[in-house]
């Protein structure tokens, strides 16, 4: 599966300086180096026997840690109900289990099983394997790659950030 043909780099505004110009060719260049990797997300994820969507739901699931589903909801800005159908289907799988919250006994959890971190564990390193056609840079270009990207404070994705309660 290929990029779309019609998938076109975006455009700085017009009398964008030359730091809006290099970001915007940058993010795009970023962009689609992921979307070509569509393709080798599905086959790691049917690998594992699982949907796409079922392998990126297990990475938002910490080992050891519980999340609500009402979080995921809000880290997903989806529909309660698809949370409810992902978790069921990952249930039935063996990947996951709802458990009540120690904290709060009116909330259920959800929690990996073993059988389910080791599934995230397998799909991680298979999504974490870098595109070949990375080998296609000079030495020099992945070194100042590597050392440009890890410049930046980005957040961990798997990561399910609650929200706190609105104050009041």
């Amino acid at each position: 599966m290929g990029l779309p043909a019609d998938l076109s780099m975006p455009a700085a505004p017009p009398g964008a300086d030359e730091r809006t110009r290099l970001a915007v060719d940058a993010w795009g260049q970023i962009a689609r180096l992921f979307l070509s990797q569509q393709s080798r997300r599905e086959e790691v994820a049917q690998e594992l026997g699982l949907h796409i969507s079922d392998m990126i739901s297990l990475f938002h699931m910490q080992p050891d840690e519980g999340v609500s589903q009402r979080a995921l909801a809000e880290h997903w800005a989806c529909d309660p109900s698809w949370v409810t159908n992902r978790i069921d289907r990952l249930e039935q799988l063996g990947l996951v289990e709802r458990r009540l919250s120690p904290t709060d006994r009116r909330v259920k959890e959800v929690w990996l099983t073993p059988a389910g971190q080791q599934t995230r564990q397998h799909g991680m390193d298979g999504f974490s394997a870098p595109p070949a056609l990375l080998a296609e840079l000079s030495l020099t270009d992945l070194r100042g790659l590597a050392k440009a990207l890890g410049k930046l404070d980005l957040p961990d994705p798997t990561r399910v950030v609650v929200p706190a309660p609105p104050a009041g």
